[in-house]
């Protein structure tokens, strides 16, 4: 029996790893169900690419808006500390909805990024959550110095390494809407906030405008810890600075 040629050998592990990606998208792209739920840690790696968002269907509805907003710190004229104001990214975002007939869609990088950011500082204990959101304003820590706080609060690796991705992703935008709304500002610390702002109750929409307010729940904000600076590629930094412009 002829020996299988180095060429077919490489087709046959090509084709056993493109259809357990094949495997493994499908499970993601599952409405949420014991099947999908058993498989999280092995299709993590799909996020924030080829994750799908069921939230517009029963049985977990949207029901609630999501805002992700950035402040950064410097020091002033005076050689005091300062912050800048809030931005508000989703309303940046939400300009191609609102004042765009054509053209994409908006709340990309909200939706790609609040609820994993939540369900990551969700999943430390309260220690651990102290460590990421204690950080100092005047000397915020260094990514390496944030992951050997973490793994001595014993974060697992696989957790450290998820929460440090989307925490870094958040705060290379942050850095570069903030350079791009303060290019004459040397930061020296930067942070994103949560808000979520739960709808009106479905007994209540069918008041008055006033009636309708009136019984929405308040909003909540969570704040996240300061971070150093991470702006991303001029690239990057150039993207980011031309879309602020053209829907702020």
């Amino acid at each position: 029996m002829p020996r299988p040629s180095l060429r077919s050998s490489f087709i046959a592990v090509v084709v056993t790893i493109v259809g357990l990606h094949l495997v493994a998208v499908t499970l993601a792209a599952l409405p949420p169900n014991r099947y999908s739920d058993a498989a999280q840690s092995q299709t993590s790696y799909l996020e924030p690419y080829f994750a799908q968002n069921w939230r517009l269907f029963a049985p977990n509805p949207i029901a609630e808006d999501r805002n992700l907003l950035f402040q950064g710190a410097y020091v002033d004229d005076d050689g005091k500390p300062a912050v800048t104001a809030w931005i508000d990214w989703t309303a940046v975002e939400l300009d191609l909805v609102r004042h765009r007939l054509v053209g994409g869609r908006a709340g990309y990088v909200t939706n790609k990024l609040v609820t994993p950011l939540k369900s990551r500082i969700s999943g430390l204990d309260e220690a651990q959550r102290e460590i990421v959101t204690g950080t100092s304003q005047a000397d915020p820590p260094t990514w390496a110095a944030l992951s050997d706080d973490l793994e001595a609060a014993d974060v697992s690796l696989g957790a450290r390494l998820g929460f440090l991705r989307y925490e870094r992703a958040a705060t290379q935008l942050a850095t570069d809407v903030l350079e791009s709304r303060h290019p004459g500002l040397e930061l020296t610390a930067v942070r994103y906030a949560i808000r979520q702002h739960a709808v009106v109750p479905y007994a209540a929409r069918g008041g008055t405008a006033s009636e309708r307010a009136a019984n929405r729940p308040a909003p909540v904000r969570d704040v996240g810890g300061w971070r150093r600076p991470t702006p991303g590629s001029p690239a990057e930094q150039a993207s980011v600075r031309d879309f602020d412009r053209a829907h702020r």
